[in-house]
């Protein structure tokens, strides 16, 4: 009882040495006033504003002003006032400072402000009589789909000029940035989806390594698995599984249909598997002859292509033989298969496009495709593709683009 006497005694010195703020007649405060005192303790939250004070009443007053303040931190010898929108139990030791709870509004304090209902983006001032409210920030979240709740949360109160660092939630960025405005309103912006590797670039610091991320592709109306390479150079998707394209090396007799290495090699013969590829998602498609990710021997192969070669030294003009070029696509765990009205057309001379078959779940294609002739095979129309309907690779198994304010390279 007797520290508490104490405090209140050395309360009640600095009020009457460190304050100079005029109040309505002859102030005498409630014993309730100084039981809101916190002494040698200091609330541990983010301020919504910093104010220079003339003493610690004057800091209360100054809480006072503002609905949102319900507490502040007063520091005895910097006079440096917080003032903060709650009065939480989270406190540390601090010698030199004072909490004080501001539950109510005095009249003796606050004149004309006193129990004033000012919005919460806004500081009440005095004008004699009267009161006005004068905008200082902006106080919640703009109404916008995929905003970035716990980004505007992290500050009760934003002043006028000052910038949301992630404004729109993970996957998305924001048109401009999220500017609280003089009128203490947000800066108008809308959240759009990232729909490519190359949107990367419209934000400050954004991550720009190779690897794994999800995109939102407008035509499938979802957020897909892709790799994306340092430099905007396209989307691609990574192939779990072998997915080999031959045109082989051998020339088959067209009677006795012994195959024989062909040396030199002609120009359409070769073996190629693809580790990843590119495709364009505005189209649906798979870019067959993109080889950035691919392995050949002799000659490279187009994703989906085969062929064979028939011995034109022989006189026949249509081998029986069985066609050996082969090609097997597999898109398993990529979320991803080619669409099922995909068709094969025959390349070369004599060109013939022969057994195709195609698993239950859409992910394997393997076919065989040759000639009767000379060089030929078959090749699909256009590869594309479409959602996988039974499976959807895992979120964390790709990143997510998070995108800071536009222009900011921190």
């Amino acid at each position: 009882m007797g520290s508490k006497r104490e405090a209140i005694f050395r309360f009640m010195f600095w009020v009457s040495v460190g304050t100079g703020v005029p109040v309505e007649g002859n102030m005498c405060l409630k014993p309730e006033f100084y039981q809101n005192m916190r002494i040698g303790e200091k609330l541990l939250e983010e301020p919504m504003a910093f104010y220079q004070a003339g003493g610690l009443l004057d800091c209360y007053r100054q809480c006072g002003f503002y609905s949102l303040c319900q507490s502040c931190n007063y520091d005895v010898k910097t006079h440096q006032c917080e003032l903060l929108a709650s009065n939480n139990t989270i406190t540390e030791q601090v010698v030199n400072n004072i909490i004080m709870d501001v539950p109510n509004r005095h009249g003796q304090l606050f004149g004309s402000c006193k129990n004033h209902l000012c919005p919460n983006n806004t500081v009440c001032r005095v004008e004699g009589p009267n009161h006005s409210c004068v905008v200082v920030g902006c106080h919640g979240n703009p109404d916008i789909q995929n905003v970035n709740i716990t980004s505007f949360d992290a500050k009760p109160l934003w002043l006028v000029n000052e910038t949301v660092m992630y404004a729109c939630e993970a996957g998305y960025y924001p048109s401009l940035d999220a500017t609280c405005s003089r009128n203490g309103t947000w800066s108008p912006f809308q959240c759009i989806p990232f729909t490519g590797c190359e949107k990367r670039s419209v934000c400050g610091g954004n991550a720009t390594a190779e690897g794994e991320f999800w995109i939102f592709v407008v035509k499938m109306d979802s957020w897909v698995k892709t790799y994306c390479l340092s430099g905007n150079n396209g989307e691609h998707v990574t192939l779990h599984d072998i997915n080999t394209f031959s045109t082989p090396i051998f020339v088959k007799h067209p009677t006795t249909c012994v195959q024989v290495q062909k040396d030199p090699v002609l120009t359409d013969m070769g073996y190629t598997a693809f580790q990843k590829v590119r495709v364009t998602f505005s189209k649906e498609r798979i870019d067959g002859d993109r080889f950035r990710y691919s392995n050949s021997n002799f000659n490279k192969q187009n994703f989906g292509s085969a062929g064979d070669c028939v011995d034109n030294d022989v006189n026949d003009t249509d081998s029986d033989c069985g066609l050996i070029g082969r090609f097997v696509i597999n898109t398993n765990g990529t979320g991803l298969r080619i669409k099922s009205s995909v068709t094969w057309e025959t390349w070369g001379v004599g060109g013939r496009v022969g057994n195709i078959t195609r698993s239950q779940d859409g992910h394997r294609i393997e076919g065989y495709c040759g000639s009767v002739v000379g060089c030929g095979g078959c090749r699909p129309t256009e590869l594309l593709i479409e959602l996988d309907p039974n499976y959807k690779p895992p979120l964390d198994s790709a990143a997510i683009f998070q995108c800071k304010t536009l222009g900011n390279s921190n």
